[in-house]
């Protein structure tokens, strides 16, 4: 049975069955996910204990609280009202326990410490044991609230086949608690080379296998023999993109080829090119050529070269 604070067992905690998740998993394997919970009514009472965890469940408040209680290891502490958009720390082993007033809508990102150790060795910085925060109190953090809204469309899509995006996702929010949190600095020492001929191939090999269905990064990283934060920056250091740009822009070209044929609707080439659906290919598809697939087929006849368009997919 599950006992990590994600997805359904995170939900049992707030009376939701089946709350909208996303998930991945490191280098070294150590489960990543991210949980929406809402909640419209007023006066939800108490959360349900959760499991006892060397974790850290990070939230990112979608909707203002104004009023909600809080316990650590069974005893009161201070808490300010959370604004939308900031971010607050739960330390799992501290057996956190809230008392909600009003409605609640946030992003909980679980971030087991182990995750966060297996990160701080791969770019050679000191140990990171704990995030440094002030439970109860909130912190306006961009970065945090740009990452976490950078997932809602995954989070909601019916077709989850989006891996390299969520894992590319979360390994910047790691990067950036470690950074930012954890106290360290990444040493200058880190190696900045690209791939090896061979690694470039067998990664771009991998992604176009997985064109429709998608991969996770640690595979193509375990693949090239590299952490995935040592690959994710090889491959941009070789290619100047990420692995989900490079596959974004494969997705499109596939796409285009596809377009040719204009008996075929959007809503079919859309899916298979590996786009989660219509809304999805079409914002990437408007993002690099500057206009929507209905406009640029009717426009083009079906005659077109993506080849000469950049990408200007968001990193």
């Amino acid at each position: 049975m599950q006992r990590e604070a994600y997805g359904s067992r995170l939900g049992t905690s707030f009376n939701m069955s089946d709350p909208p998740t996303l998930s991945a998993h490191t280098s070294g394997m150590h489960r990543l996910a991210v949980t929406e919970l809402i909640h419209d009514g007023t006066d939800f009472g108490f959360s349900a204990p959760i499991a006892n965890e060397a974790a850290y469940l990070i939230g990112l408040q979608l909707r203002a609280q104004q009023r909600h209680d809080l316990w650590l290891d069974g005893r009161s502490v201070p808490v300010q009202p959370f604004m939308a958009g900031t971010t607050h720390f739960y330390d799992l082993e501290r057996d956190p326990v809230a008392y909600m007033y009003e409605p609640f809508h946030p992003l909980f990102f679980y971030i087991p410490r182990a995750a966060l150790a297996e990160l701080a060795d791969e770019l050679d910085t000191a140990p990171v044991d704990d995030l440094r925060s002030l439970p109860g109190q909130s912190v306006d953090d961009p970065i945090i609230r740009h990452l976490g809204l950078s997932l809602l469309p995954a989070l909601h899509a019916v077709r989850k086949n989006s891996p390299l995006f969520v894992d590319h996702v979360l390994l910047a929010l790691r990067t950036h608690l470690v950074v930012t949190y954890g106290g360290v600095r990444c040493r200058d020492s880190i190696p900045r080379g690209g791939l090896a001929p061979w690694q470039q191939r067998q990664a771009m090999e991998l992604m176009r296998e997985h064109l429709v269905d998608g991969i996770p990064l640690a595979l193509v990283a375990k693949a090239c023999d590299l952490s995935c934060s040592a690959f994710v920056r090889a491959f941009k250091q070789s290619t100047g993109m990420s692995p989900h740009q490079w596959l974004i822009q494969r997705r499109i070209d596939q796409a285009l080829e596809l377009m040719r044929d204009r008996t075929l609707p959007l809503t079919e080439i859309a899916l298979a090119a590996g786009f989660a659906d219509q809304s999805h290919f079409t914002r990437m598809f408007t993002r690099k050529l500057g206009v929507s697939p209905g406009v640029w087929r009717n426009a083009s006849g079906g005659h077109a070269d993506a080849s000469d368009h950049p990408v200007t997919i968001p990193a």
